[in-house]
């Protein structure tokens, strides 16, 4: 006499369960997680409508995000692009006779970008830079979050 209901009632937690399981969007994956951080996930430059895929993503002991990137010489894909795409509008620094860099603020982190550029060696072979980006918080998001963990710690 039990046993249809009970039966009943399993069968519907198992599809409501999976139905929150289905229809749950999932969360950032490491990637995402760490472009996020730096200020590079295509979520947060929505007007740019394309984004870049790094070609590695970390975050370092110290917090620090690295990402980095291959770009091409191309009109679907170039430095002028990358820059644009991820509202970087600093003042270019020459590091090196190929390697320039960029200092930004976006929200609270700091960015760094060095583009080194690496000429094809064959006339006409496919000219890239490599860019890699190392994203900081700042004192201020820095200290808000200390705060914010020491208020949970007090609770």
């Amino acid at each position: 006499m039990w046993l249809p209901a009970l039966c009943a009632v399993g069968t519907l937690g198992v599809i409501a369960w999976a139905a929150v399981v289905l229809l749950t969007p999932a969360g950032d994956g490491p990637q995402e997680a760490v472009e996020r951080r730096a200020g590079m996930h295509h979520d947060q430059h929505q007007p740019a409508g394309r984004f870049y895929v790094p070609t590695y993503a970390e975050v370092e002991k110290d917090g620090t995000a690295v990402l980095r990137y291959e770009v091409g010489d191309s009109q679907d894909s170039s430095v002028e692009d990358f820059l644009r795409t991820y509202d970087v509008t600093a003042e270019p620094k020459r590091a090196g006779p190929s390697e320039v860099t960029y200092s930004d603020r976006f929200g609270e982190v700091r960015r760094t970008f060095t583009i080194t550029y690496n000429p094809s060696p064959e006339p006409g072979g496919y000219d890239y830079a490599r860019i890699t980006v190392r994203a900081t918080a700042t004192a201020t998001a820095t200290a808000t979050a200390t705060a914010t963990a020491t208020a949970a710690d007090a609770s």
